[in-house]
């Protein structure tokens, strides 16, 4: 009997070493899917980040998060990225009119920002997108009607840092501002990601995002 219990907990220990071992496992690559699906979304975004053919519109703003540990950095991009929805993002009185003969000086032009939100309404912390209808980045023009204020979407609650360094050409610069004095876009755009895991482990991800419009 004796041997018996010792092979039966011998057994039990290892069935759960095994599913402790493919659960974290699990873990990893959910996280891991998670993570690649936030790059791609911030990827897709920068990529199609524009200033119009004149270069008199359109805009690129990176603000360092106060604090560079387990921060977020907010981006707010000017982009060509989201056109196929930008008449989503119009007021309901509006998407049935719309129309680019009637209402020429919506673009396929989306501004979107990325931060950090403490939400007021119990929501949970992470990642938010924000994206709403952006003016005419070829001519400069500026929108004809009130389209209401732009409602965040959680990108990830997972998200617990995000840092973005900007390439100027010779130098990294942790903050960027496309003025009317200086319109630029950086050359690439460094991401380093942070996400924290159900055991409140940190996994970074990082990677290098060129603008090819600038």
């Amino acid at each position: 009997m004796s041997f018996v219990a010792l092979l039966a907990a011998g057994i039990t220990l290892s069935i759960s070493t095994c599913l402790n071992v493919w659960q974290r496992s699990a873990e990893a690559a959910d996280l891991h899917q998670e993570a690649r699906a936030v790059i791609e979304l911030l990827s897709r975004d920068i990529r199609g980040a524009y200033l119009g053919l004149e270069r008199t519109a359109g805009y690129l703003i990176g603000v360092p998060a106060p604090s560079r540990e387990n921060a977020v950095d907010t981006l707010i991009v000017c982009t060509e990225s989201s056109s196929l929805y930008r008449t989503a993002l119009l007021p309901e009185e509006l998407q049935t009119d719309w129309h680019p003969e009637s209402h020429p000086l919506v673009t396929d032009y989306v501004a979107v920002r990325y931060e950090r939100l403490a939400r007021k309404d119990g929501g949970p912390r992470g990642l938010y997108r924000t994206a709403s209808v952006a003016p005419n980045a070829i001519s400069g023009a500026g929108l004809e009607w009130q389209i209401g204020e732009p409602r965040p979407e959680l990108v990830s609650s997972s998200v617990t840092g995000l840092q973005l360094r900007y390439f100027d050409g010779q130098d990294w610069l942790d903050a960027w501002e496309t003025t009317e004095q200086d319109l630029r876009l950086p050359w690439a755009i460094a991401i380093q990601l942070t996400l924290r895991d159900a055991r409140q482990q940190d996994h970074v991800y990082q990677t290098i995002i060129p603008i090819p419009s600038r």
